[in-house]
């Protein structure tokens, strides 16, 4: 019986798609079923995947473009196994992955979904950077899951490097479909209350950093404040009064002020209905004199870590 199931949603997956589909067909434990959706692309991906026979594929077509959390809907809604391998079409699993992470869920039954270390490679597949070792427990409780989100947001940073319990999902429900960027946070946060979380310390997958991701795009960072802070107020809502208040804390002294930094950037630049955008995303949780304070106390003196994280040395 599979274990398993890979599911990868497709768009325009360009030069990186082969490479992305046979890291995950090479893999050493091969018992998996790998669940494939094409959202009309139009760059030759679609051809490229009609032509694979693997037949542990099973392929599915968009008969219009739906967007990534549909996708990931649609897929999760087909699959059988009661793990699901998130995949994407630009990065490359290390041949152990899927075998790492049964293993790994395996020894932590009831975990909601785990996430693994990963290198950076480049548009040429060169390693840019190992991330610092993350010290982050093997197992993560609510309490703490939350207090990472408001210090550094998702706590996986993407999907690939993820594996979610089709139990846990059914029991969260599916994707925000309504969002663009943040309905993985969304989705961390949901199963976050759910269940534990799993760290896998190692790195098992190689994730690609290049020019056409969607974070590269000037529109990006306004629309991912937006959804972010959207993810922010349900995390909040589940949180009791100490750890609320932590929370606030937290998102003025480093989130915050990130977005004040966008917020006087886009001022200066003239855009004054963007900088206005940002304070007003802001302004439920904080006040401009105050989030100045901590805007320049950061600017003046290096911030450190929180104290209740083993973050990378």
């Amino acid at each position: 019986m599979q274990k398993i199931s890979i599911v990868l949603p497709v768009y325009n997956g360009g030069t990186y798609l082969k490479l992305s589909v046979e890291s995950v067909l090479n893999q050493h434990y091969e018992n998996f079923e790998f669940l494939i959706l094409d959202d009309c692309s139009n760059d030759g991906s679609r051809e490229y995947l009609d032509g694979l026979s693997d037949k542990r594929i099973v392929y599915f077509k968009n008969k219009s473009n739906k967007g990534l959390f549909y996708n990931l809907n649609f897929l999760t809604e087909k699959s059988t196994t009661n793990l699901i391998k998130l995949w994407a079409q630009d990065d490359i699993m290390y041949p152990e992955c899927l075998g790492t992470v049964i293993a790994f869920h395996e020894a932590h039954p009831g975990i909601s979904f785990s996430y693994s270390g990963r290198t950076i490679i480049d548009e040429n597949g060169s390693v840019i950077s190992n991330p610092a070792v993350d010290n982050t427990p093997e197992i993560i409780v609510f309490d703490l899951h939350a207090r990472i989100a408001f210090f550094t947001g998702s706590i996986a940073g993407n999907i690939a490097n993820v594996c979610i319990s089709k139990e846990k999902l059914n029991l969260v429900g599916g994707f925000d479909e309504t969002m663009k960027i943040s309905g993985d946070f969304d989705m961390w946060v949901k199963l976050s209350a759910a269940g534990n979380i799993g760290h896998i310390k190692q790195n098992i997958i190689y994730l690609r950093d290049h020019k056409g991701q969607l974070s590269r795009k000037g529109e990006y960072l306004l629309f991912h404040v937006k959804e972010d802070i959207k993810v922010y107020e349900k995390l909040l809502s589940l949180c009791n009064e100490l750890l609320t208040k932590e929370g606030l804390n937290l998102l003025r002294k480093y989130k915050f002020v990130f977005y004040y930094t966008l917020m006087t950037k886009s001022f200066i630049k003239g855009e004054f209905r963007t900088s206005k955008a940002y304070y007003k995303l802001m302004q439920p949780y904080t006040n401009l004199f105050s989030q100045y304070y901590y805007w320049l106390s950061a600017k003046l003196f290096k911030q450190s870590k929180p104290n209740f994280l083993h973050f990378p040395s």
